[in-house]
């Protein structure tokens, strides 16, 4: 198993048992070099430097020891933007978050600039994200390295593990594009297999929105069942308030809850004592 250690700003973290230790720490931009044979042509630093200047960095870049310097090995246009943003603004853009990268840590390190691609597919990312599991990274270190949050990760990992234990759902991101994981996610609620996939493809295709999707979620997934085990019907109040204030009007739609609550409004009312009108 690699041995990585996790560093954010040069604090080491708290690590599981028998986790990977991957480093992540901001360095200097001073510290940091680009070095390439073939010199490529860059485009776009202008409006990235813009976005790292609204929204932070989202992804840290990935670099190598090369003596006291360190030099990229991906994320060269963000260093570049970086750079830039040092130049108008040095005591805020000093410093950049890096992944270091060894020959050790090549798997994981791959995997993390895997993960962060752009234009990887759903499937991709579901295959690298359990991938960097069972490396043993913890669901914090992949949230750090992605520039996600945790809770956004712990999610995708609801949509993996539904996609590893489901192999229709696994042919559905494999052959609709616009079905992601957080979709996935989102229709677990729809008991019906075929139902799911049907909703999960209309909205694959472009045929539904995601507000929509939601909809036929709600729809279609199955009422809470009452205490004697049938599916309990929902209820309905409508709250009505004078505009002095002084009056409020309920409307219940089904008498038996009427009966139910009367109980607990006069109790309310006698501990307030407010004077119920008939």
């Amino acid at each position: 198993m690699p041995n990585l250690r996790l560093v954010k700003n040069s604090q080491v973290g708290t690590q599981d048992k028998g986790s990977v230790k991957l480093t992540i720490k901001d360095i200097p931009l001073g510290d940091i070099q680009i070095r390439e044979n073939v010199r490529k042509e860059y485009k776009d630093i202008e409006e990235l430097a813009e976005s790292i200047r609204q929204h932070g960095l989202l992804q840290p870049i990935t670099v190598y020891e090369a003596g006291d310097l360190y030099i990229v090995k991906t994320g060269h246009r963000r260093f570049m933007a970086s750079q830039l943003l040092y130049k108008k603004e040095p005591d805020r853009f000093h410093s950049i978050r890096c992944i270091i990268s060894d020959a050790e840590n090549l798997s994981v390190i791959q995997l993390v600039e895997n993960v962060q691609r752009e234009d990887l597919s759903q499937l991709d990312l579901c295959n690298a994200l359990s991938s960097l599991r069972e490396q043993g990274m913890s669901l914090k270190q992949i949230a750090e390295a992605m520039g996600k949050s945790e809770g956004f990760i712990k999610v995708l990992f609801v949509g993996v593990k539904e996609v590893n234990n489901t192999p229709e759902l696994m042919d559905s991101l494999e052959g609709y594009a616009g079905i992601t994981l957080t979709d996935i996610v989102e229709t677990k609620g729809i008991s019906d297999p075929k139902e799911r996939l049907e909703v999960l493809k209309e909205h694959g295709k472009g045929k539904i929105t995601r507000s929509e999707m939601r909809a036929k979620v709600r729809k279609l997934k199955p009422s809470a069942p009452s205490k004697k085990g049938k599916v309990a019907s929902p209820e309905s109040v409508k709250y009505w308030v004078s505009s002095d204030g002084l009056t409020i009007k309920l409307v219940f739609s089904n008498i038996k809850m009427v009966h139910k609550m009367e109980p607990k409004f006069k109790k309310i009312f006698k501990e307030n004592q407010i004077q119920v009108l008939k």
